[in-house]
């Protein structure tokens, strides 16, 4: 104890120093989102070859399976998980913006203004907590006091890139972070460039909640497939990243205080081939292009997110728009080649809590993608895996490992819902979410029950 407590507690009434003596340690939060893992990574019969969530899941709680929200994809699911909230709710939709006319040059939702109810960020720092996020999407513009968010230019990879994200993150904080790790920070980031951010801000500023979004086994699994020999081998590279950062919350006197939580966005399937709907549009003089294929013109609209896409039209309450277009989609789905697994109506969409201004959804089935394109209807995939597709497909269930104080013991949660996760864990630090948020998870050991 340095002298100026010594003096401090000693001109202090005895019942307020035995107070402040046991006053309880912070809890800390820690989220990890390795993107595009799956659970078969920790529940199956190979998972002690990830000794590091091998570890995290015997000691704590585990999901089985996280049932995702549609779209099964990056940016919509990752603003669930720390919202509780289906897209519909939070207004992440997807990826990408809509946006037929590419006014936006392919933008995706990156900007945190757009979440419309209270993220764990926010709900933390209205209590008064620090807070940090590391490469988590939608986070352009979020109020964490540490913030390195994830943005890029589309279709550039210019140096000048990495100005910018210099310039929308924490004032000096990637200064520091080289500083400390005594090398630049590559650009694109890779993910022991994110790792290293997350563990020089968890060592120097112990912020009381942080996300941190890895993305190399998205990529992977993406080129190569799901159970690609790339694959395995980056899903072995997640692992040591996340001892490291286990490491690092030992290093800072965190680890009896701490919850070390892994989620991911999605599961994944393999593919190869894709349905381009807006080709049967374009077909039926329904959408129209100039000689450049920029779209001039639409009545009908397919914005594609990988397993599954919305429908929009341009006059949703022409009741024979909306029959013409069903004919047509209904058509599709008729020949087996086209992949289609479901048309969703609007009642569907609504019920799922997905994007709502669209008319009508499309499913696709595993092996199948579907694409934004209109120059032909269907067309061979450029990579070996996708998601996107309906989350109750066991193959697009997400993660969940909660390793910490409450969960010790807890063991096999059985299939949860992605919409639980963040107010289970906004318990944890006793912060308040959106009252339509879902209902939290019950982490209480079997015999402590």
């Amino acid at each position: 104890m340095s002298v100026k407590s010594f003096l401090l507690r000693a001109a202090l009434p005895l019942s307020v120093v035995v107070s402040l003596a046991q006053a309880p340690s912070p809890v800390h939060l820690v989220i990890v989102s390795v993107d595009g893992l799956m659970p078969s990574a920790y529940t199956g019969p190979d998972s002690a070859r990830l000794p590091a969530l091998h570890a995290l899941a015997r000691e704590g709680a585990y999901a089985e399976g996280v049932v995702g929200v549609v779209p099964s994809v990056t940016y919509a699911s990752h603003t669930t998980l720390i919202t509780g909230v289906p897209p519909a709710v939070h207004g992440v939709y997807g990826n990408s913006v809509f946006d037929p006319g590419d006014k936006t040059n392919n933008a995706w939702y990156w900007y945190a203004r757009t979440i419309q109810v209270p993220t764990l960020i926010s709900a933390a720092r209205a209590r008064g907590m620090s807070t940090a996020a590391v490469s988590w999407p939608v986070s352009v513009g979020m109020d964490a006091d540490y913030l390195v968010p994830e943005y890029w230019r589309p279709n550039s990879s210019d140096p000048s890139d990495a100005l910018l994200l210099r310039a929308i993150s924490t004032k000096g904080l990637l200064d520091d972070i080289e500083a400390a790790r005594k090398k630049p920070l590559a650009w694109p980031f890779k993910d022991q460039d994110r790792t290293d951010m997350a563990v020089h801000i968890l060592t120097t500023q112990r912020p009381r909640v942080m996300l941190l979004h890895l993305v190399g086994l998205d990529s992977a699994q993406h080129s190569s497939g799901p159970g690609s020999p790339r694959a395995l081998e980056v899903q072995l590279e997640m692992d040591g990243y996340v001892r490291q950062l286990r490491d690092a919350i030992a290093r800072a006197g965190m680890a009896d205080r701490t919850y070390l939580v892994i989620v991911s966005d999605h599961g994944f399937a393999p593919i190869e081939r894709q349905l381009q709907p807006n080709a049967l549009f374009k077909k039926e003089g329904l959408l129209t292009v100039n000689a450049a294929g920029q779209v001039t013109g639409w009545q009908a609209y397919y914005h594609a997110e990988g397993g599954a896409g919305f429908v929009h039209l341009q006059n949703p309450d022409d009741q024979a728009l909306v029959a013409r277009v069903r004919t047509l989609l209904d058509g599709l789905k008729a020949d087996p080649a086209n992949g289609i697994a479901s048309i969703w109506t609007r009642e569907d969409l609504a019920r799922f809590g997905a994007e709502p201004k669209a008319t009508f959804g499309i499913g696709m089935k595993s092996g199948s993608y579907s694409g934004s394109g209109h120059d032909t209807l269907l067309v061979p995939t450029r990579g070996r895996g996708g998601h996107g597709f309906d989350p109750t497909m066991p193959e697009l269930h997400s993660s969940l490992i909660v390793s910490g104080p409450a969960a010790r013991g807890r063991g096999n949660l059985g299939i949860v819902r992605m919409t639980q996760i963040a107010p289970t864990l906004a318990g944890l630090i006793g912060a308040t979410l959106s009252p339509q948020a879902d209902t939290p998870l019950d982490l209480t050991p079997a015999k402590a029950r």
